[in-house]
């Protein structure tokens, strides 16, 4: 059995492929599954035992997909699952030979919730619509989990000369690639000095840094308790960082799944995004925190956007940190 599989972003999608890939790999020993992206998303698969090779794409390179495409031109495989179904999947799985399966992404569905407010939209997560894809090759069926291991993590983590001991930390994802997707540096910042006894550990890429200098300046001395690595882990140490955490606060990013795969208690914050689109953490241990009123303008996005098209940007401005505190003390309680 040949296998190929393409999700060419985002990196929080291509981290939701992970059940898939078991499940096919469970169904098929002995498979060859190859695995396509972008480039640049490459990390978040890359341990996986399961898939046996990565194409990758230069987004950034116009040549790029035109190069991929001549090198694996016609190549053969039984079953071609495009879980991104749009132009650039559907170029890249039309050079392929096979018999090819098209995610359903419910854009219609999701539209009239963005653009009317009618959510019409099936209630079933993203990993559900994915399975959807392969459930008639697969005996053994889909196990809603995701594997967070790569390869051995040791129970205390050493990172920049620091020591992390299990369960004695949180860990707060203070990014996501869209602006409305983000909590507030000053609800960040207040929430942060209201938890001083925490070791709180700050992570993100490096376009993350500018606001965790923010954050910690506007601390001044209350901001002793705040680590930032932000743009200093790699995603693999940001995971493990997250996966021997007692707390995870996170935006609706890779993160928030990466916190949900880990099993550890999570808080969520959501914005211009909705969890009724199909990506909601999958987790028991999960509080999602959203604005505490009803704005005729939320969901603006399937997505986010880089800016409020309202200017208010009270999806997000009316989170108030006491509730997140509450939250916290809350879901530090239930773990002990």
């Amino acid at each position: 059995m040949r296998i190929a599989i393409i999700r060419l972003s985002s990196m929080g999608d291509i981290f939701l492929t992970t059940p898939i890939i078991s499940t096919l790999r469970k169904n098929y020993p002995n498979a060859v599954i190859d695995f396509y992206t972008k480039s640049q998303y490459t990390q978040v698969v890359e341990d996986n035992p399961d898939i046996s090779s990565i194409y990758g794409w230069e987004y950034q390179k116009e040549s790029s997909m035109s190069l991929l495409i001549s090198k694996v031109s016609n190549r053969s495989y039984d079953h071609i699952f495009d879980l991104q179904n749009n132009w650039r999947s559907r170029q890249l799985s039309s050079r392929l030979t096979g018999k090819k399966h098209l995610v359903n992404k419910e854009r219609f569905r999701r539209r009239l919730l963005v653009f009317f407010k009618w959510n019409t939209i099936r209630k079933r997560h993203v990993i559900d619509r994915y399975y959807a894809l392969i459930s008639d090759i697969c005996d053994i069926p889909l196990e809603r989990k995701i594997d967070h291991s790569s390869g051995e993590n040791p129970s205390i983590l050493h990172l920049h000369n620091i020591v992390f001991h299990r369960g004695t930390y949180l860990v707060w994802a203070i990014g996501a690639k869209q602006f409305t997707k983000r909590l507030p540096n000053s609800t960040v910042a207040e929430t942060l000095r209201s938890i001083p006894e925490k070791k709180i550990v700050l992570i993100g890429d490096h376009t993350d840094s500018e606001n965790a200098k923010k954050i910690k300046a506007s601390l001044g001395n209350d901001g002793m308790h705040v680590i930032d690595f932000t743009g200093k882990t790699t995603y693999q140490e940001s995971r493990q960082l997250i996966q021997h955490a007692g707390l995870i606060l996170t935006n609706d990013s890779i993160m928030m799944h990466v916190a949900a795969a880990s099993g550890n208690p999570m808080i969520s914050f959501w914005g211009s995004t909705v969890p009724e689109f199909g990506f909601a953490p999958l987790s028991d241990k999960s509080t999602i925190i959203s604005a505490p009123q009803k704005f005729s303008c939320r969901p603006c996005h399937t997505s986010g956007r880089s800016s409020c098209p309202k200017k208010h940007f009270g999806c997000m401005t009316t989170i108030e940190p006491s509730t997140i505190v509450t939250a916290i003390l809350d879901r530090i309680k239930m773990a002990q």
